[in-house]
């Protein structure tokens, strides 16, 4: 039997948990990406890098913001960002209202081994750094 070309998914914004990692479901290879959900006040726990994984970030509904080496950055609702692999970065919810970020994966380079549960699984955590997420 031959693997299907192509997979669909039915996923209206209102019904995104915190983290939705979709790659898997969804039969991905070679793209990671998610969707995640911040309450007012909630975000990442801690920032992260990649080693050569690059990243976008969408802001799909609401006002998020994006924690890059250290510094703030406001993302209103159509906000998008790419970011290098050596950046350290976190998203959070500083508004008064729910926001839902869409998060992709670049495309991994050959024999690149595939890990974790998110995305390409390549991340590198400093949990030193708590970003400190704020209600608007």
């Amino acid at each position: 039997m031959a693997k299907a070309r192509y997979a669909k998914l039915f996923m209206p914004l209102g019904k995104v948990k915190e983290k939705e990692f979709l790659s898997r479901l969804m039969g991905c290879k070679g793209v990671g990406f998610s969707f995640v959900r911040y309450r007012p006040g909630d975000g990442a726990g801690y920032v992260h890098r990649h080693r050569v994984q690059e990243e976008v970030f969408i802001a799909l509904k609401g006002t998020g913001s994006i924690m890059l080496d250290g510094r703030r950055h406001a993302m209103p609702e159509g906000t998008i960002m790419r970011v290098s692999p050596q950046a350290y970065r976190a998203i959070g919810n500083d508004s008064r209202r729910d926001v839902v970020f869409l998060v992709m994966g670049a495309i991994p380079p050959k024999k690149f081994p595939l890990g974790g549960r998110t995305l390409l699984g390549d991340g590198i955590p400093n949990r030193r750094k708590v970003p400190r997420w704020r209600k608007g």
